[in-house]
């Protein structure tokens, strides 16, 4: 049922109305007679919070008075607050999926814990999580209502998600790749891992992310980069030169779209500052 979003936004708005009557009148004994209800109604609550990962239903908003009772209850009935859903990385997810009965449960479990996934990484590797937020739709939208089979690709999925395949050349998982998936598909409309590079374009684009990566990391390192226009100025500047140079101005797209390509990757430095300084 609550595979639906507005049911679950109706669901969510009743429970908040009601904890907020229950919370006025308890603990005097009318209230009692909801109470019952009321627990189970929270494990409801919870227990579709964490199955499609929706943060709006945490019970977090709950009262202290109210909280102290359905914690305990919850704890009753082995609902652990503490305990974080599984990632869809872990060995453990499938088997965890696999204990729910029906198609549809199984598949809404892996979808939001797939969006959940994506929503966190996006920001990092934008042009690769596109890509899997892409290939999630094109799933739902092409075998619509046929749970079973929506089940069985989004396992695909995020198997695809777990194995993505290592750096070409050495790039650094974290720091390089994500400007190396940006200028593949800018330059070749290629993605690693899913398209057929040609070893001369593979070692082009791994030649061009160190040229392009190496002017970035330098500069970024600079005191005050962030709030310094004449920095970012310096930086688009630099990164235009290495684009249009002799070396890289003949590769497909590269004249015609040079700017959309800065911009993408001034973008992703801005959001990637800290990745690019600091990861190991």
């Amino acid at each position: 049922m609550f595979y639906d979003e507005d049911t679950r936004m109706e669901y969510l708005l009743a429970f908040k109305d009601l904890t907020k009557k229950l919370n006025t009148v308890f603990p005097r004994k009318e209230a009692l007679d909801y109470w019952q209800d009321y627990q189970s109604l929270a494990a409801i609550n919870e227990l579709v919070g964490r199955h499609f990962r929706d943060e709006r239903m945490s019970m977090k908003g709950i009262p202290p008075k109210l909280r102290r009772l359905t914690d305990a209850y919850l704890k009753s009935k082995g609902i652990d607050q503490k305990v974080a859903p599984i990632s869809i990385l872990d060995d453990q997810f499938e088997a965890q999926v696999g204990k729910h009965k029906r198609s549809k449960t199984k598949a809404a479990e892996v979808e939001h814990a797939i969006r959940h996934h994506l929503d966190i990484n996006l920001d990092d590797d934008p042009e690769l999580y596109a890509s899997f937020a892409e290939a999630l739709r094109m799933i739902l939208e092409e075998f619509k209502d046929n749970w079973q089979k929506i089940y069985e690709e989004l396992e695909k999925l995020r198997q695809k998600i777990k194995n993505i395949p290592p750096p070409p050349g050495d790039l650094h998982r974290k720091k390089q790749m994500p400007f190396f998936r940006i200028l593949s598909r800018e330059i070749y409309d290629k993605r690693h891992g899913e398209d057929s590079f040609t070893d001369d374009e593979m070692d082009t684009m791994v030649m061009l992310t160190r040229d392009v990566f190496d002017i970035i990391e330098r500069e970024i390192k600079l005191t005050g980069f962030s709030e310094s226009i004449p920095a970012h100025s310096r930086l688009r500047a630099e990164i235009q030169k290495v684009l249009l140079s002799e070396r890289f101005n003949d590769l497909p797209n590269t004249v015609k779209n040079y700017q959309q390509i800065i911009s993408r990757l001034m973008e992703l430095t801005e959001t990637n500052k800290d990745i690019i300084i600091y990861a190991e």
